[in-house]
């Protein structure tokens, strides 16, 4: 859901606050501020709970998601939309990779 951020309904920055926070780790609110206070890696180097950015429509960020392993990442899609995984390998996410984040 737009704005969400608690376990009745997520939107994708609100996923990824929730969650590290649940570790400890308090993160800003939107994509794009959770990208500007990650550390940048190569997107070979990919480990599983490193974030990927997303630009959805226009060149800025507007998706963020967390990586899982074998190339999936865990997101919120969408409003209406359940948390769900989703592959680097589909084009439509290849396309709109910006870059890949870790949290310190």
């Amino acid at each position: 859901r737009y704005g969400g951020r608690d376990p009745l309904g997520f939107d994708c920055s609100g996923l990824v606050q929730y969650s590290f926070k649940q570790v400890g780790i308090k993160l800003p609110r939107t994509s794009q501020e959770i990208f500007r206070n990650s550390q940048l890696v190569s997107p070979k180097e990919l480990r599983p709970g490193d974030l990927v950015f997303f630009a959805i429509s226009a060149n800025k960020i507007s998706h963020v998601g967390i990586y899982a392993d074998q190339r999936r990442f865990i997101h919120s899609p969408s409003s209406g939309k359940g948390v769900s995984y989703a592959s680097l390998e589909n084009p439509y996410w290849q396309e709109r990779l910006v870059g890949v984040g870790r949290i310190q």
